[in-house]
């Protein structure tokens, strides 16, 4: 099924005034050449040819214009001979060729000027007959309600085609915004997957011996650190059934009021799991500084390093 868009049929009706007004200039010269006739065919081809031009070139007055002159031509530059006889069949010429290109409006406006003109121009004349005249109505009034009918299936055309690209769009903004949350996720997922590396690498734990671990603690031990120490080696200790835990510090450069706070609470959470809890790498200058802050390290046992830790019964 062959689909043609509006332009391109007003391109042919265009395209076909053209081609008749060719060769009715042709035939306007057999068998007696009459200067009138060759000149309105002349003007008529002029006319379409240009208008046509007009209109591939996006100016869309060319329709209504082109109806417009038509009518007048038609009106004033049919033969008396033709308009006295009957009533005669060039009235619907032009309505015809407005219920393609154009609007009801022009329709109506060109068949009511062809119809007044003839029946001025004939003195009334089959033009005033009631028969024809209904006949002429019914003719008319069927090609406005035709354009109507075209005018509303272009539009519901129009709509639908909006809906679909509404729809697509939609569609491939769904698509858009999935393919964004799956990328979100992941990074939420990689993200989530570094800070629990970080965590791990923050507050290690090393298995020295059956039942015996060790954390080295190094850098600063802030409150969010400190209970993310205290998290894991509970997590540890008690996962690895661990009884005894080493807290190394010799990694500490500063200790002050919090840090031996933190250490406090870890060394009592590790103790209810049944834990000993046994402090080393204290230095000369943390020894000082915790003797002068007056912080008691009740619960902990205290050495040098890890190796006399492992040492002990």
């Amino acid at each position: 099924m062959i689909r043609l868009t509006q332009q391109q049929i007003n391109h042919g009706v265009f395209g076909f005034l053209t081609g008749l007004a060719v060769i009715a200039l042709f035939l306007a010269f057999f068998p007696e050449p009459l200067l009138s006739t060759i000149v309105s065919v002349l003007a008529g081809l002029v006319i379409s040819g240009g208008l046509w031009f007009a209109y591939w070139r996006g100016w869309e007055p060319a329709r209504p214009l082109l109806i417009i002159l038509l009518t007048v031509i038609v009106a004033f530059g049919t033969d008396e001979i033709f308009i006295d006889a009957r009533f005669h069949h060039l009235l619907y010429t032009i309505p015809a060729l407005a219920l393609v290109l154009t609007s009801p409006f022009w329709i109506a406006a060109s068949a009511l000027t062809l119809l007044v003109t003839f029946a001025y121009r004939a003195g009334g004349g089959p033009y005033v007959n009631p028969f024809e005249l209904v006949t002429f109505a019914f003719i008319v009034g069927g090609m406005i309600f035709s354009r109507l009918a075209i005018d509303n299936a272009q539009h519901l055309e129009a709509a639908r085609r909006e809906a679909e690209e509404a729809r697509a769009w939609a569609e491939q903004r769904e698509h858009e915004l999935a393919a964004q949350a799956e990328e979100l996720a992941q990074r939420n997922t990689e993200q989530q997957r570094l800070l629990e590396l970080v965590s791990v690498l923050e507050t290690p734990t090393i298995t020295l011996a059956e039942g015996v671990l060790m954390a080295p603690i190094v850098g600063a031990l802030d409150s969010r650190r400190a209970q993310a120490l205290t998290t894991r080696l509970l997590q540890e200790a008690n996962a690895r059934r661990a009884r005894r835990v080493i807290l190394d510090i010799s990694g500490v450069s500063a200790v002050d009021t919090q840090v031996a706070q933190a250490l406090i609470q870890t060394a009592r959470a590790l103790r209810l799991l049944g834990c000993q809890v046994i402090l080393t790498g204290i230095s000369a200058t943390v020894a000082m500084t915790l003797t002068h802050l007056n912080v008691a390290m009740e619960g902990m046992i205290t050495t040098r390093s890890p190796q006399e830790a492992l040492a002990m019964q």
